[in-house]
């Protein structure tokens, strides 16, 4: 035999009743399902931001590279495909502008990467960067 009891506050005039058990239970998974979902939604913004820092590093690697080789023999933008490749990126745009004596200018490089993030899918990254090498 079940007993439905119940006890009113004697100043708010709530009523607790004895079939309440368990509802804090619900309340905790609740509560960490949220962070569980908040813990997920983090960790892939981590992953795109740390993909995104180092295709960026890629890129200004690979205008430093192609930079470097103006005024030298051979393509900047050999140089810059190299550097990239190196660093797990593929170059998309590469522009060289020389000087008459083609001993000093600037290079234009955009890289880019593809990526596969958790539960978000596939997506691709890109970068640009520029560097000059000045005139001796």
């Amino acid at each position: 035999m079940t007993s439905n009891v119940q006890a009113t506050h004697p100043e708010s005039g709530w009523a607790a009743r004895a079939d309440d058990d368990g509802s804090a239970t619900v309340l905790v998974l609740g509560c960490l399902a949220v962070l569980v979902l908040l813990t997920a939604a983090l960790t892939i913004a981590s992953c795109a931001v740390l993909v995104r820092h180092r295709v960026e590093g890629a890129a200004d690697l690979a205008a430093l590279a192609a930079a470097e080789s103006i005024g030298m023999e051979g393509d900047p933008c050999a140089a810059a495909r190299a550097v990239a490749a190196a660093n797990g990126t593929t170059v998309t745009g590469c522009q060289a502008d020389l000087d008459l004596s083609g001993r000093s200018g600037s290079v234009a490089v955009e890289v880019q990467r593809p990526v596969e993030l958790p539960i978000a899918g596939s997506a691709m990254i890109s970068a640009r960067a520029k560097a000059a090498r000045l005139p001796p």
